[in-house]
């Protein structure tokens, strides 16, 4: 009778943990059900929220399933303006420079069009990126 009361201790926790890792992670399972996996991996900037001290950023995305990609809808934008043409545009992923950056919090958003996963259905996957450029020090101190 003990053993049966610790394997159902055991499990009750279990599925604890798998409930509340599904419900934390529930836009990307949501994600990976429908449309299956993402469409593009951003390798640079590294993360959502990255920090330059100049007015430029280096971008590559990698499309690692090309097959599903129409990489002719690919778009990105700078703070709501188009600067997909900065960008160049290959096959397997894009690579490029995006120029123009203001000084404060800038938004970047990518955005493509492919197919799903699991069946012939478009998709389309957008991402956002915060990139913050560093002000320039006050050095007039006279």
């Amino acid at each position: 009778m003990k053993r049966f009361t610790r394997l159902f201790a055991v499990t009750s926790v279990l599925l604890a943990l798998a409930a509340l890792s599904a419900w934390v992670f529930q836009a990307e399972l949501a994600q990976l059900v429908y449309v299956g996996p993402p469409l593009m991996r951003i390798e640079t900037p590294g993360s959502l929220h990255s920090e330059v001290p100049v007015g430029a950023v280096d971008v590559l995305i990698e499309f690692p399933d090309s097959d599903r990609v129409a990489t002719e809808t690919f778009e990105c934008s700078l703070n709501g303006l188009d600067v997909t043409e900065s960008l160049t545009i290959g096959r397997n992923g894009v690579a490029g420079q995006v120029v123009g950056l203001r000084e404060g919090d800038n938004k970047i958003r990518v955005r493509v069009f492919g197919r799903s996963f699991w069946n012939n259905r478009f998709v389309d996957e957008e991402r956002d990126l915060v990139v913050r450029v560093r002000s320039l020090p006050f050095l007039d101190l006279a």
